[in-house]
């Protein structure tokens, strides 16, 4: 990876924000937030909103362009699994379908 990541990871981000802004205008804001921080999404939605901001945040800070860039990937892999995983919570069985999917690719099962 050369050059400077954080142009990436700005549009990335920002596109994930306008995605959670859409579903916040179809459902409205009240109807989102509570759905968000319902209980069994709770911390994943505490995670993902708090990749957004840390990955804005870290694309404006002035460090040196190899720790920014571990820093920021690292972030947007957190960030992607976070949104993987607060989707799979709205379809039913899709977490433990998931759950299941990597256990036995962990194992080394078929």
């Amino acid at each position: 990876v050369e050059g400077n990541p954080a142009p990436f990871v700005f549009l990335y981000t920002s596109g994930n924000i306008m995605s959670l802004m859409s579903s916040i205008f179809l459902s409205g804001p009240k109807r989102q937030f509570k759905s968000m921080f319902d209980e069994k999404r709770r911390e994943t939605s505490i995670t993902y909103l708090a990749t957004l901001g840390t990955s804005i945040v870290v694309c404006f800070i002035p460090i040196p362009t190899g720790p920014k860039i571990g820093i920021l990937v690292l972030l947007l892999l957190v960030q992607m699994a976070a949104s993987l995983w607060y989707t799979l919570s709205y379809i039913p069985y899709g977490r433990a379908t998931a759950k299941r999917m990597i256990k036995s690719v962990i194992a080394g099962e078929e």
